[in-house]
């Protein structure tokens, strides 16, 4: 077994084990990452009923064996939209995320490295997207673009990744000033292979934490563009599904409670695990877990 298979394995003992709260939020990530999996690969075989059929019959009937978490105004099964929701809610938000990291760690790497113009460049641009509140900022442009899943998206990511930039770029600062780095710019190394070998080992367990504590927040920003009517009502969405509920809800709450406690619970889960990663893989609370790798042609 290799070194860096064997520090996974040490990693994930330590999750699992050396704090209770942590094992929780990973096996419910785990959980729910695999119904996410098993829904969309099942292509909504998974749910009781169809997620989007109508049936004014059976209109706002309260959680029972038949619905477990009742039905709507529509008399659509709550339990069945929430299951088609859950694949939607947890993989955009990790997209979201996963590429904000990526922009993010590019960005932040180039300015910390080349410095000057380009760094200034960057940094404020950077600050201007922070200047604003981001979900406002995603709200125009998700109104600007129009109500759909896929714009709501984008106006998501359009302004998740600046703080990535900032992370990045504050520890890539700590990296560069570091002899290895400044011998391998006097061998003339490449800056592609600095930037794999030298700067990214040693900036991602900050990014890894940071995004994991992310997703939630990604999450809820989706689900308020939801909430706020610019994801359509008919594709199952649990922000829309708590917004569809309008005034109805002191006298039907389950429609609007229990997809917000799912939420609350994809959230939870995501914060827990990050919460344990940040004690394990910080700098700022471990800096000896500081990889520092040699950099050479």
């Amino acid at each position: 077994m290799s070194r860096r298979s064997e520090g996974a394995v040490k990693l994930l003992k330590e999750l699992l084990f050396e704090n209770k709260l942590t094992a929780v939020g990973l096996v419910g990530v785990i959980g729910f990452l695999v119904l996410a999996l098993v829904e969309g690969v099942s292509l909504g075989r998974l749910t009781p009923y169809n997620p989007s059929a109508i049936n004014l019959m059976e209109a706002n009937l309260p959680p029972s064996p038949a619905h477990l978490f009742g039905t709507n105004f529509e008399g659509q099964d709550i339990f069945s939209r929430v299951l088609a929701a859950i694949p939607i809610d947890m993989g955009l938000p990790i997209i979201i995320v996963a590429l904000s990291a990526l922009i993010g760690l590019l960005l932040g790497s180039i300015a910390a490295y080349f410095r000057g113009v380009l760094d200034e460049a960057i940094a404020r641009v950077t600050d201007v997207f922070l200047a604003f509140p981001g979900i406002i900022m995603a709200l125009a442009v998700a109104a600007t673009l129009g109500p759909s899943l896929i714009n709501a998206t984008l106006a998501i990511l359009f302004v998740w990744w600046p703080p990535y930039v900032r992370l990045v770029r504050g520890r890539a600062l700590e990296v560069v000033s570091q002899d290895f780095i400044s011998a391998s710019k006097a061998l003339n190394t490449r800056f592609p292979y600095i930037l794999w070998r030298g700067i990214i080992p040693n900036v991602l367990p900050s990014v890894l934490v940071y995004a994991t504590m992310d997703v939630g927040t990604a999450l809820l920003s989706l689900s308020t563009l939801g909430y706020l009517g610019l994801i359509p009502p008919t594709r199952p969405e649990l922000g829309s599904m708590v917004a569809s509920i309008g005034l109805n809800l002191y006298t039907y709450p389950w429609e609007a409670l229990l997809p917000a406690f799912v939420v609350f619970l994809i959230v939870l889960c995501f914060s827990l695990l990050g919460d344990g990663l940040r004690e394990m893989l910080d700098v700022k609370v471990r800096p000896h877990i500081l990889i520092r790798e040699k950099v050479e042609e």
